[in-house]
């Protein structure tokens, strides 16, 4: 079997690059050990800019009308609200989707799945990756299927096997980190409770730490925590046994109707120092792994799955050089970096027992944080890191910024959201995008110099001049190249054939 991409492993960010190199016509082969698509609830929020992914794919909607808003984060220590974010109200000027959604792990699978099957590049369930060998222009993997050994042939390879990724292992990756010292439970339970249904809690105790997370069904959340101390050797642990003492944490008015799963495990904190041998990738937690702190761990592994296609399908393409592919690394190495730091910290002040650390929690770091969530540039912050919407690429290689004016925004950010004209609605096509911003429009021939410069697929999109950019800092002619993936890659006041072939030479775009 040939093609041009292998990916391994039909998980979340396996089935994304998968549906993302599909939308470029980039072939490609899927596989998987497992029998089919999980059915365990497993991660439960996406983010808002998981879900403008999903918009750019026309599925935003499925995606919506299938999950359930997570309305407010709260912090509550002995049954009392210490802090209360709303979380719609506050990203409701930020993204077209101001909230988290609880749209299940299995969910998210079964639509990307169906999706491929419904345009006949279905995965193919229970082929097992066994080892690999690696050319100057080529990479074929050994796969079992039914105890058949069979050889695939691809130019890249791009492994989202999971935390125990066998490619990592084989290729000697590092996967620096350490585990924490207590274990965690997760279940996933039916419960009726005087807080409702919406609400994302996180409640610290003097022995051990609880958080509930809405799922989408009426009354039913997911309950995660440190195990009691005392069940550390018992085996064979319920959560009949701990019930007690996650209730007594949370002091709410709880009760437990049905487990539907629950499971016990050591929780680590570790990422490898390079996304990327030769022609091989890693994506999601078969490049790091980290605790459940703020929902990200589905949402990385579709935004760096996200990030890596487009680049890819240029490249096979022939539209740019093998070294924007570097890019990948140069791009989502100081995201895991920075998130395994932001977890870590979140989880170990929430979670420790050590004394030190409660005491400062409980006289300081609570009600410090109450005060702090009631100011709206915090919160407003709060948002945007947990909904990804405020990472930026524009201390990196492909952003370039020639515009002289003082701007709101920068190369390498997220394109930004408007709520009465929202632009990304014209910016969902598998190409980058022009966007002019002007009292008149782009002139035929410097929109022709501008295509013919340019060495991948290129749309333009006309924006007037309006008080929505003004608010913005623009009120003259602007550019805004847009990548594919809705970060802005250049900004020129306006056209200007000279300084556009200096950056597209730069970065390997220019024919």
């Amino acid at each position: 079997m040939n093609t041009d991409v292998l990916i391994v492993g039909a998980g979340p960010t396996g089935l994304m690059a998968a549906n993302q190199l599909e939308r470029f016509g980039i072939d490609f082969i899927i596989i998987d050990s497992k029998s089919g698509p999980t059915v365990e609830s497993r991660a439960i929020l996406v983010t808002s800019r998981s879900i403008e992914i999903y918009q750019q794919m026309g599925l935003s909607d499925q995606v919506v009308n299938n999950g359930k808003k997570v309305t407010s984060f709260n912090l509550f220590t002995n049954g009392k609200v210490r802090g209360e974010v709303q979380i719609g109200e506050l990203g409701k000027e930020q993204s077209e989707f101001s909230y988290l959604l609880a749209f299940e792990q299995f969910k998210n699978e079964k639509l990307l799945s169906e999706r491929l099957d419904n345009l006949g590049k279905s995965v193919l369930w229970e082929h097992e990756y066994l080892k690999m060998l690696e050319y100057e222009n080529k990479v074929t993997a050994m796969v079992r299927h039914q105890g058949e050994e069979f050889v695939i042939e691809a130019k890249y390879i791009i492994g989202c096997e999971g935390a125990k990724s066998p490619i990592r292992h084989e290729l000697d990756f590092s996967f620096r980190g350490g585990t924490y010292e207590q274990k965690f439970f997760v279940a996933d339970t039916v419960m009726e409770a005087e807080i409702g249904s919406d609400k994302l809690i996180v409640s610290p105790g003097k022995e051990n730490f609880v958080a509930l997370m809405p799922e989408t069904n009426a009354h039913t959340y997911r309950v995660l925590g440190t195990l009691p101390s005392k069940f550390n050797k018992k085996d064979d642990v319920t959560f009949n046994d701990i019930k007690e003492t996650v209730k007594k944490t949370l002091n709410l008015q709880i009760d437990f109707k049905e487990v539907n799963w629950f499971s016990i495990y050591k929780l680590h904190h570790r990422a490898v120092d390079h996304f990327s041998e030769g022609r091989v990738f890693l994506a999601g937690d078969s490049a790091h792994i980290h605790s459940p702190a703020g929902g990200q761990g589905m949402n990385t592994g579709l935004q760096d799955a996200y990030n890596l296609c487009w680049k890819l399908a240029m490249v096979l393409k022939g539209q740019a050089p093998e070294r924007l592919l570097r890019t990948y690394n140069e791009e989502r190495m100081p995201f895991a970096k920075w998130l395994l730091k932001f977890t870590d910290r979140g989880f170990t002040f929430m979670s420790s027992r050590n004394i030190f650390i409660r005491v400062f929690r409980k006289l300081f770091g609570l009600p410090m944080a109450g005060i702090l969530m009631k100011r709206e540039k915090i919160r407003k912050l709060a948002f945007k890191t947990v909904s990804q919407i405020g990472w930026s690429y524009n201390e990196h290689s492909i952003a370039e910024d020639t515009s002289t004016p003082e701007l709101e925004f920068y190369a390498g950010d997220r394109f930004p959201y408007f709520i009465q004209d929202n632009l990304y609605l014209k910016l969902t096509e598998p190409a980058f995008h022009l966007v002019h911003i002007g009292t008149n429009p782009l002139s035929e021939a410097d929109w022709n110099g501008f295509k013919e410069t340019f060495t991948g697929d290129l749309i333009l999109v006309e924006d007037p001049i309006i008080e929505k950019w003004n608010s913005l800092g623009v009120t003259n002619e602007l550019i805004i190249l847009v990548r594919p993936d809705n970060y802005i890659a250049y900004i020129a006041d306006g056209y200007d054939q000279q300084q556009l072939n200096e950056y597209l030479k730069k970065v390997g775009l220019k024919a």
